[in-house]
Order: structure tokens, then sequence, then C-alpha cells
């Protein structure tokens, strides 16, 4: 091990010394995401400008008099200049430097440089080919993040539209917010059947109608109608 070492260049060093740290931190990642620790509600992301519209109507009236003067009496832009494309709001959502998106960084550029400096190219071709393809990396996983808070949103979002609904029973619902029960209803998205919770004194048997009331999480909390 320190013969493989010390036969390293300084550059292949540095390399290693960040490749492997990078590689281990992206393993433990992807382990705590596939045992789903780091988790969280995300109702309302403040970076999300998919849904503002700015709409800027200006008339224009143009007049010639007789002279040859030409005045404007009104402008109308319509929707030009200050609407918000998708293209740029998708944009605003992304967030490329995270945590994990630096790690994927680091990780792809490291073993890249290090595999092309291995197979006999030169140090600075392979320094900025492995950053690109890091950058490519880094792109991938922001994309991956920004599509999965899209998901959690919208489904977060089709819950919290059943505030008002009735619902049915279908396992009883325990007293004072013991959690157990479920409500089955019918959503946009079809048939559905979500874990409820009452805030009453007395728990609500199967069978029986009730109306929604709240939305806590993933759970909605309902009352007897």
């Amino acid at each position: 091990m320190n013969a493989w070492w010390e036969g390293l260049s300084g550059v292949l060093k540095v390399l290693y010394v960040i490749a492997i740290p990078s590689t281990l931190l992206l393993v433990v990642q992807t382990v705590m995401i596939v045992l789903g620790f780091g988790e969280h509600d995300a109702d309302i992301n403040p970076s999300d400008t998919s849904g503002i519209d700015f709409d800027t109507d200006v008339d224009i009236d143009m007049s010639v008099d007789v002279s040859g003067d030409v005045s404007l009496d009104d402008v109308d832009f319509g929707d030009a200049g200050a609407q918000q494309s998708g293209a740029s709001a998708e944009l605003g959502t992304l967030r490329l430097f995270t945590l994990q998106g630096i790690v994927a960084f680091l990780t792809t550029f490291s073993w890249v440089t290090i595999c092309l400096i291995k197979g006999g190219m030169q140090f600075p071709p392979s320094f900025l080919l492995g950053a690109l393809a890091g950058a490519v990396m880094m792109y991938a996983v922001a994309k991956l993040l920004q599509m999965s808070a899209k998901l959690t949103e919208n489904g977060t979002f089709r819950i919290k539209s059943t505030i008002g609904e009735s619902a049915l029973v279908y396992v009883m619902i325990p007293e004072r917010g013991e959690s157990g029960g479920k409500v089955t209803l019918t959503m946009e998205s079809g048939f559905a059947e979500l874990s409820a919770v009452t805030e009453g004194e007395s728990p609500i048997p199967a069978g029986v109608t009730v109306r929604i009331v709240d939305v806590v999480g993933d759970t909605v909390v309902v009352e007897k109608l």
C-alpha cells in the first residue's frame, strides 16, 4: 500500500484524497435515502415560481396629425416582456449547489480525471473533461431532487384539497388524536384511502360518514357530520 501511494504523482494523490472520502460520503447518502432518513414535508417551496404570471397590459394608440407629428396616446404590450416563461420558472426551482450535488460532482470529477490520467491523457484535458463530467452529474442530481420535491408538493396539495370533503370511515378512528384510523373518499386522481385521526372524545366506528377539517402531513383530521 505504501509503495503504491509513494509511486503516485502529486496530482493523483490529490485526486485520490478527493475521490475516496467523497465516494464514501456518496454511499452513506444513498443508504440514508434508501432507508428513508432525511425526508421532510415540503408543503411550499418558496423558490418555486412556476405559478407566477406577470401580466402587463399597455395599449398603444398612435395618431398622426396633418403636420406629420406622431403622438402615442396609449400603449399595449400585452403580456410581452414581463411574463415569466415556464423555462425560467423551472430553472428557478433547480438547486445545483446542494450537499448531494457537490458530493456527486467531487466523486465524478475525481474518478473520471484519475481514469483519464491513468489512460495516458495529459492533466489539463483530463481535468477539464473530469470537471465537465462532474458538472453533468451535479445537474442530474439537482434535476432528480427537483422532480422529487415537485412530486411531494403535488401529493401534499392533493391531500389538502380534501379539506371540507366528506369521507367514509374504513377502519375505526380512535379518540383524542390517536393514530390507526383510515377513511376512504374519491379524489381527482381517483379512489383514495387516507390515514385519519379525530380530536373528539369518542372513537368513530367504521361505516360512519365524516367531514375532513384539517390535514397534518399525510393524515387527515375528521369530525362526525
